[in-house]
């Protein structure tokens, strides 16, 4: 019985997993109409680089410095890159923002480990 419940709890909160992540995708893709799968690659580099930065010049400021950087970062992938493959649809918004998380997932493994 107690495995059971065990594995109710799991299947609850993997299905409200799987529920936010199509949900925020349904509303970027539905308000921006851009398909983007690289936003928690963003999010990943912001904590590494917020990580980096804390050594540097301190919790406080890198907390500060740290989004701008990656906004900086999202601003120029969406104006040089996501831009240039909005005009031939969707597919190739998706492979670019996925070979994007790829990268990202690659460079932070070769700086942090």
């Amino acid at each position: 019985m107690e495995t059971f419940f065990v594995f109710f709890l799991n299947g609850i909160s993997y299905g409200l997993l799987l529920f936010m992540l199509s949900s925020g995708l349904t509303l970027i893709f539905s308000m921006m109409g851009v398909l983007n799968f690289a936003h928690t690659s963003f999010y990943m580099l912001g904590a590494y680089i917020a990580y980096a930065l804390t050594g540097i010049i301190g919790f406080f400021p890198s907390l500060v410095l740290s989004p701008l950087l990656v906004g900086l970062l999202g601003a120029a992938f969406e104006r040089y890159s996501l831009r240039k493959v909005h005009v031939y649809g969707h597919v190739p918004e998706l492979l670019v923002t996925f070979g994007l998380s790829y990268v990202v997932l690659e460079v932070v493994r070769l700086v942090w480990g």
